[in-house]
């Protein structure tokens, strides 16, 4: 009984802590200097990132968060943390921010 019990605290704990980081409509400071509103989105705020930034999380094609890239292909709006998908990263599922890094795993995105 006492294993569920801790269990459920860390499940409740860790659903708090994303809460907070991303607050109500976005990432509110994730990284400073990196944070901007959506273009053509009222409310939602983006951390931005040159696309030819290399070594980030917003710029790898393992990084799971919520991001587009720009109709010219020179900046990535990201819109919340994400899970780090490469078996190769000392970060391989866990929750990172789109400005962590830098990583020696590090792939470009297909997309950029």
């Amino acid at each position: 009984m006492q294993d569920e019990n801790r269990r459920n605290f860390f499940k409740k704990g860790g659903a708090l802590l994303a809460a907070g980081m991303l607050g109500g409509t976005g990432i509110n400071t994730i990284a400073a200097g990196h944070e901007k509103r959506m273009h053509g989105k009222k409310g939602v705020n983006a951390v931005v990132v040159d696309a030819n930034e290399e070594g980030v999380c917003a710029t790898c094609r393992y990084w799971g968060g919520v991001r587009r890239v720009t109709e010219d292909k020179t900046t990535v709006h990201c819109e919340s943390i994400g899970w780090c998908n490469n078996p190769e990263s000392h970060n391989y599922q866990a929750m990172t921010t789109p400005v962590t890094g830098p990583m020696k795993a590090w792939r470009k995105w297909e997309a950029l």
